[in-house]
């Protein structure tokens, strides 16, 4: 069956592109968040307003979960008023959030003997990539299900990347969040040390972006990092619940990963200065704290 109407739960910095994009190209949506003023933003647009994750699942032939922690996903699927208790069979619901892997595989053993087909369809891209359709969806679950949701997913995203079983698709995410952390601990040594030397930060950006020390990263978020602006493309409180997520798993595989819990501790002194809501590029100013002729 083809897919026309999306339900989007949870309106955030990734749930708003998301349902601005799906509206963009037709489909006809229905958005629920906590925050009502996320919900009536879009309005304006085209978006059908729902008073609970139940409603705004009602009818949907896809439900696109994007929220900020795993507590927040149990709660909009298996709450009062969640998604479970008024869900049709042969509904998929898809967590776009990130989430423990072995959690969303237990959750989808669990909808399944309600008839619905869950998927971990995280994503990979900033906030600021996912306005433009630069995203990169990861999807972990039934394949009969995926061909269903992959043309919505291929509408709004740059790429739809077939995983395997369910919850692949949330390990591939914390595989993916690692490497991202620690290029972006590399950008803020590298910029911090040119800074210090009195390089022009300019020149620099551009040699970085020009060369082979170049990323995605780098090239959405370099110049507000050199200009100390941190507004949140992805924000200090979902770094450190990221990588902390990323590291229990390592824990549980018996895998070791010794860069990424020193650069944890650096975002959990970037919380206790209070910067949650900062973007997570603002670990930079504890290195300029930190160096030699601090600004």
């Amino acid at each position: 069956m083809e897919i026309k109407s999306v339900s989007v739960v949870g309106l955030g910095l990734m749930g708003t592109p998301i349902a601005t994009l799906l509206m963009k190209a037709g489909y006809e949506v229905t958005g629920f968040d906590i925050i009502r003023k996320q919900v009536s933003n879009l309005v304006p647009l085209g978006l059908k307003p729902s008073n609970s994750p139940r409603e705004a699942a009602r009818g949907a032939d896809f439900i696109v979960l994007s929220l900020p922690t795993w507590k927040a996903v149990l709660e909009a699927v298996e709450g009062k008023d969640g998604i479970a208790a008024g869900a049709r069979r042969g509904q998929i619901v898809a967590d776009c959030s990130t989430s423990p892997p072995w959690e969303s595989k237990a959750l989808g053993k669990r909808l399944a003997k309600k008839g619905l087909e869950w998927m971990d369809i995280p994503i990979s891209g900033s906030s600021a990539q996912a306005r433009v359709g630069n995203m990169v969806f990861m999807a972990g679950g039934k394949r009969s299900a995926f061909e269903r949701v992959k043309p919505v997913l291929d509408r709004i995203g740059k790429k739809t990347v077939y995983v395997g079983k369910s919850g692949d698709g949330a390990m591939l995410k914390l595989v993916v969040n690692h490497i991202l952390y620690l290029n972006e601990a590399a950008a803020i040594e590298g910029m911090v040390l040119g800074m210090e030397a009195g390089l022009d930060t300019g020149i620099m950006l551009d040699a970085i972006t020009s060369g082979a020390a170049s990323s995605d990263l780098v090239a959405s978020r370099g110049k507000d990092m050199l200009a100390g602006n941190f507004s949140p493309k992805g924000p200090v409180i979902l770094a450190n619940k990221d990588l902390a997520l990323s590291l229990e798993t390592a824990k549980q595989l018996g895998v070791v990963l010794p860069v990424g819990a020193l650069y944890q501790q650096l975002l959990l002194k970037a919380h206790y200065n209070g910067w949650d809501r900062e973007d997570a590029t603002a670990v930079m100013k504890i290195y300029q704290q930190l160096a030699k002729g601090t600004r």
